[in-house]
């Protein structure tokens, strides 16, 4: 599909989750500010004042004429891998049971940068993707601008999304991210993010990270690649095609690391659906990947700088809506 939009914008259905199809990880998202209004995607412009509008409506009246918060009411958050896209969060809000209010379903997205960042592979993901990593402040990182999008929120959106990235049971850990330029805003902001608990793998063969080709970094350094091209190459480099193909009875051809896509996926989502266990090859394909791609890691990531920082939040804190994080003390 293409990104462009009409002022009656497009379907979520037209915009691929990556959940569902693994294999276009981090997923396609709109290149400017957009409204995720139930299952429709807006384009939002901003304003000669300063603001935000829908077509012809500012935005904060669409949603203070639905009873919702308005934008500087909202928690951001930075949005850099699969969250960017509009598929994923309606999804989102539907599997970790979303308490939508009778304003509906409502997230201002609005683009944004990041300076010395880019998003690498970290680990194998259960439903078949390396997943996304931010890596800020690296050395193969400098001199970089990320395009990002930020998430304004409300309390139960924001809880979704951090049950989403599996905060609870360490998954990925929420910090704040400074120096996060929104477009439309005079100065920079420090939204939460996601950052994983497991070092980023680094290439034996490249000498660096991966990043994902799908998402747009100015003066890239790092090597780029497709989901499909990183997991063939980490297939490759860690020697585990034998160990795939024994395990799933998968061919050993050039299309084995797609196969191997297909095959993660559908198995996380059959376990997902039923509550059965996967077939036995399913754990341990995962576990072999995760093991050998712990060999070959990134020392420092992004949550340890983030805790020398001191901008690591606990757990506790995380899931605690805290009115420093809203738009309006970001920018007061």
């Amino acid at each position: 599909m293409t990104t462009s939009t009409t002022t009656q914008g497009s379907r979520v259905a037209d915009w691929r989750p990556a959940r569902r199809f693994p294999e276009t990880y981090p997923g396609a998202c709109p290149p400017g500010h957009y409204l995720l209004a139930g299952d429709r995607v807006l384009p939002v412009t901003s304003t000669a004042d300063g603001g935000y509008a829908v077509g012809d409506e500012p935005l904060d009246a669409l949603l203070a004429g639905r009873g919702l918060p308005t934008l500087a009411q909202r928690y951001a958050v930075l949005a850099y891998g699969a969250n960017r896209n509009p598929g994923t969060l309606h999804l989102k809000f539907t599997h970790y049971r979303y308490a939508t209010p009778p304003g509906g379903s409502v997230v201002p997205v609005l683009r944004a940068s990041l300076a010395d960042a880019d998003v690498v592979a970290g680990g194998i993901h259960g439903q078949g993707y390396l997943y996304g990593e931010l890596l800020l402040h690296a050395p193969a990182t400098r001199g970089t601008r990320l395009d990002v999008h930020v998430l304004f929120l409300d309390a139960d959106q924001l809880r979704v999304m951090h049950d989403s990235e599996g905060v609870r049971d360490g998954t990925y850990a929420v910090g704040r991210i400074p120096g996060v330029h929104v477009a439309g805003l005079a100065d920079p902001i420090a939204p939460l993010g996601y950052v994983a608990s497991l070092p980023v793998w680094s290439s034996p063969a490249l000498g660096a990270p991966l990043a994902f080709a799908g998402v747009r970094c100015r003066d890239r350094r790092l090597p780029a690649m497709t989901t499909p091209q990183m997991l063939a190459h980490v297939l490759h480099q860690c020697g585990l095609r034998d160990e795939v193909r024994a395990a799933t009875a998968l061919a050993d051809d050039d299309h084995l690391a797609d196969e191997l896509i297909k095959f993660l996926n559908g198995q996380w989502w059959y376990t997902f659906h039923t509550g059965a266990a996967p077939i036995p090859g399913y754990r341990r394909v995962i576990d072999a990947l995760r093991a050998a791609m712990r060999r070959d890691v990134v020392v420092t990531g992004t949550r340890e700088r983030l805790a020398d920082l001191g901008l690591l939040l606990d757990t506790e804190q995380a899931y605690r809506p805290d009115p420093r994080h809203t738009l309006l003390a970001l920018t007061g």
